[in-house]
């Protein structure tokens, strides 16, 4: 497939026929500084592809992708919310700042506990184990393979305390049951972390993400998940954007979310058979990096990028400095559109060895750069035109 209207050359300001294969399914990145264009490049390949009938999904990060024409939009915390029930233990630690994974283990348990509680017991409430006979436990943990999966997840850390059940420390001690006790001494040393971790998670931000209080809401949501699943394994002729603008109270929080529902998107493509192109936006690389106190590879970008390509999806990412992303994350982008760059470093790091002089990423106007695609060792100087979609990105002028 030929993009014949994304991108004109320079000089002879001729329509530059782009194969869309060497564009996108090695990814692109498009970095440059403030206001050189890259939104302007974005809105413009989006265009380009709902011309040629491509399916899209967009993450907005900001709500300024509103303009995008013949799309689907969802709102998360308006009209699409997440399913807390499907979050894996690792991920709901982090989310309440378990950054160190000391919890993962009784997290793990307590969901399983809760689930054994709502959907085997039948009963509201935690499911206390001082006493339970471990046989028994286990006839009906084996009973979850036919029941639901779902669980109260508000009382998901007071399920976690009722893990930390041992046997009484002397001769009364009877190892036939899951415990007798709890085991106050570890409670203690964790205890300022379980308080934390209970105030994250009834937080008013995580309530409105993931609307447990389905009342108090003013419209319909759907699962953002369910949405997902269905766009990546239908194959349509749409564009999907995912407002995600709620997100930008909490930092760390938002970017564990943004990871969340990327890992998701892939996890439907891995199960399913889907492998038509999907070319998915992400806008802003820096709400999508991974915290500080988070590996770049445990990262649903970096998974993303480094195992979506086999299975249809590719991504393009824009970011001002290319240098924001490490070099691992940044070596899994084939192509590479580059803006004004006012760094040496920063066009070193994407566009190396190239016949073009450095100095020119400098003096490049709005929509001017550098276009590198995947497997081809020369450069090309283009323009971007005006996309028929507006952005609103425009800073405010004073009068």
């Amino acid at each position: 497939m030929i993009l014949d209207n994304f991108a004109k050359e320079l000089k002879s300001n001729a329509q530059l026929p782009i194969d869309a294969d060497s564009l996108l399914t090695h990814h692109l990145l498009v970095t440059g500084a403030t206001g050189s264009g890259k939104s302007t490049s974005l809105l413009k390949l989006i265009e380009s592809l709902q011309k040629n009938q491509q399916a899209t999904v967009i993450f907005d990060p900001t709500g300024e992708y509103q303009s995008v024409g013949d799309a689907i939009r969802y709102k998360l915390g308006v009209n699409a919310n997440l399913d807390f029930n499907h979050l894996m233990p690792n991920e709901i630690a982090n989310l309440l700042g378990d950054f160190e994974g000391e919890l993962v283990s009784q997290i793990t348990a307590a969901i399983i506990s809760l689930k054994i509680q709502k959907n085997v017991l039948k009963k509201s409430g935690v499911y206390h184990k001082i006493n339970q006979n471990r046989h028994t436990f286990h006839q009906v943990k084996e009973q979850l393979k036919m029941s639901g999966s779902d669980y109260d997840a508000q009382k998901l850390i007071d399920q976690v305390i009722q893990e930390f059940v041992v046997p009484y420390q002397d001769d009364r001690a009877d190892y036939q049951l899951l415990g007798q006790e709890l085991d106050y001494q570890v409670i203690k040393r964790y205890w300022s972390k379980i308080l934390s971790m209970q105030e994250h998670l009834v937080s008013q931000q995580l309530e409105h993400i993931f609307n447990r209080n389905q009342s108090d809401s003013k419209q319909p949501q759907i699962d953002l998940f369910y949405v997902l699943k269905l766009f990546a394994e239908h194959q349509g002729k749409s564009t999907l954007i995912i407002d995600v603008s709620e997100l930008m109270v909490n930092g760390p929080q938002s970017r564990l979310i943004l990871s969340i529902l990327l890992r998701q998107l892939l996890l439907v493509r891995v199960q399913g058979k889907a492998r038509f192109p999907l070319t998915i936006f992400l806008d802003e690389a820096h709400r999508f990096l991974p915290a500080e106190n988070q590996q770049t590879e445990d990262s649903g970008l970096f998974k993303l990028v480094r195992e979506g390509r086999k299975y249809g999806l590719y991504v393009v990412l824009s970011t001002q400095s290319p240098l924001d992303l490490s070099v691992k994350l940044r070596g899994q982008f084939g192509s590479v559109l580059a803006h004004q760059l006012n760094d040496q470093a920063e066009v070193n790091s994407v566009i190396a060895d190239s016949n073009i002089d450095a100095g020119i990423y400098q003096k490049f106007l709005p929509g001017e750069g550098v276009l590198k695609l995947t497997g081809q060792s020369e450069k090309t100087l283009i323009t971007i035109p005006v996309p028929h979609t507006t952005h609103h990105t425009e800073s405010p002028r004073f009068n």
